[in-house]
C-alpha cells in the first residue's frame, strides 16, 4: 500500500482592516499641529522677549523709565 504525500496547508495571512480616514480628520490634524506650532510660538516670544528686556535692565539702559543719556529731552512739562 502506497503511502500518500501530506497535502501542504496555505495560509494567507490577511491584515486587519485599519479606520477610514475622513476629511474632517485631516482638517483636525491640520487644526491640531497648527495650535501646537503656534502653542511653541507664543512660548518662545515671550521667553526671548523676557530674556531682552531682563538684559536692558541688567546693562542699566532701560528706554521705558528715560533714565538713558541718549535721548534729547524736549522739557515740555516744565
Amino acid at each position: 500500500m502506497p503511502s500518500q504525500p501530506p497535502t501542504p496547508f496555505v495560509y494567507e495571512v490577511v491584515e486587519p482592516t485599519t479606520a477610514q480616514t475622513t476629511v474632517v480628520d485631516v482638517v483636525l490634524g491640520a487644526v491640531a499641529v497648527a495650535g501646537a506650532v503656534a502653542v511653541v510660538a507664543l512660548v518662545l516670544g515671550l521667553a526671548l522677549a523676557g530674556l531682552m528686556i531682563g538684559i536692558r535692565r541688567m546693562r542699566g539702559d532701560d528706554g521705558l523709565t528715560g533714565h538713558d543719556r541718549q535721548g534729547a529731552s524736549l522739557r515740555l512739562g516744565s
